[in-house]
């Protein structure tokens, strides 16, 4: 019998994009809100936190969850079940979500990638959710994500302004956010059209609300992510992902991007 050595668990989080804190800034969470605040890196190595690395369907999370708890998928890897859910995931459930449109462009061939054909750093859909070091600094009126990944900065207000009408699309769009108890809850629009990391691509139109908790014992931040677009979707498509903390981690600058063949 195969022995799977991975602890189980559910996920969720999120947040956003504009320039770094200014020199004179200091970080201070409103009163009240929960702290979420420090660096975040790889959770632990538990089965569902490897799944959704790079971000994952919160069904098909919860779909690998079903198959690891069954006592009928004992004698199987948990490599096999990753397959099996993984497949779940591509041929049914995202394909379920997606308008005729969509499905056209389904799925998105990721050597065909700006990022890695130009080295164009990524999208708001796979930046969210991407894998490895993620910095969150808390202010009294925003809040600032830091991206191991392309070195991407967010910034996310949460100073009681509306989101802007009809934004001009750009990479990482343009959010606000509040908080809901321990919850930090984050709504964007304006992203320029791109493709994800689960194979689908997306207009100008989508729009995402993002929730970000971090676990009792303070070891875990999660977000729960729920993207709409009446061109892509023809009903709602919600992904998570989890980071642990590490506050000895850092971020350096983004320098691995080569273009294949160069």
């Amino acid at each position: 019998m195969t022995t799977r050595r991975f602890a189980r668990t559910v996920t969720i989080f999120a947040v956003l994009a504009c320039p770094a804190m200014g020199p004179q800034a200091q970080a201070q969470a409103p009163d009240g809100a929960p702290d979420l605040s420090g660096m975040w890196s790889d959770p632990p190595a538990r089965a569902e936190d490897n799944f959704c690395h790079v971000g994952c369907t919160v069904a098909a999370r919860d779909y690998l969850t079903q198959l690891l708890d069954d006592p009928d998928n004992l004698d199987r890897s948990y490599a096999e079940l990753r397959r099996v859910a993984q497949r779940f995931n591509s041929t049914e459930y995202i394909p379920g979500h997606l308008t005729e449109e969509a499905l056209a462009d389904y799925p998105f061939d990721p050597a065909t990638s700006p990022s890695l054909t130009r080295c164009e750093p990524w999208g708001f859909t796979r930046q969210i959710l991407a894998p490895h070091a993620m910095e969150l600094t808390q202010f009294d009126d925003r809040v600032e994500l830091y991206y191991s990944e392309w070195t991407a900065r967010r910034t996310i207000y949460t100073d009681g302004r509306a989101l802007p009408e009809n934004p001009a699309p750009r990479l990482l769009g343009y959010s606000v956010g509040y908080y809901e108890g321990d919850t930090l809850v984050v709504e964007s629009i304006g992203v320029a059209a791109d493709h994800s990391n689960t194979g689908f691509v997306h207009s100008d139109g989508l729009t995402a609300v993002e929730r970000y908790v971090r676990s009792a014992d303070g070891s875990r931040l999660e977000v729960e992510v729920t993207f709409s677009d009446p061109a892509t979707f023809v009903t709602p498509l919600v992904m998570a992902r989890a980071w642990g903390w590490a506050p000895g981690e850092e971020i350096y600058p983004y320098e691995d991007c080569v273009i294949p063949g160069e």
